[in-house]
C-alpha cells in the first residue's frame, strides 16, 4: 500500500489539474459567448447596410425619378 503523503499529493495533484481545467473551460465558454455576441452585432450591421443599399438601388431606379 502506498505511503499516506503519497496519497495526499496525489490527490492534491488531480484536484490542482481538476480546478485547473474547470477554470479553463469556463473561461473558453466566456470568450465564446463574447464571440457569438460580437458575430451577431456585425451580421445585424450587415443585414443594415444591405437593406439600405437595396432602399437606394430602389429609389435610384424607381419610374418617379424618371419622370423627374
Amino acid at each position: 500500500m502506498l505511503q499516506r503523503s503519497k496519497l495526499i499529493r496525489s490527490r492534491d495533484e488531480w484536484k490542482d489539474k481538476a480546478v485547473q481545467r474547470s477554470y479553463e473551460i469556463r473561461e473558453h465558454r466566456k470568450s465564446r459567448k463574447r464571440y457569438l455576441e460580437q458575430i451577431a452585432e456585425l451580421k445585424a450591421q450587415v443585414r443594415e447596410i444591405s437593406q439600405a443599399n437595396e432602399d437606394k438601388k430602389t429609389l435610384l431606379n424607381s419610374p418617379l425619378r424618371l419622370l423627374k
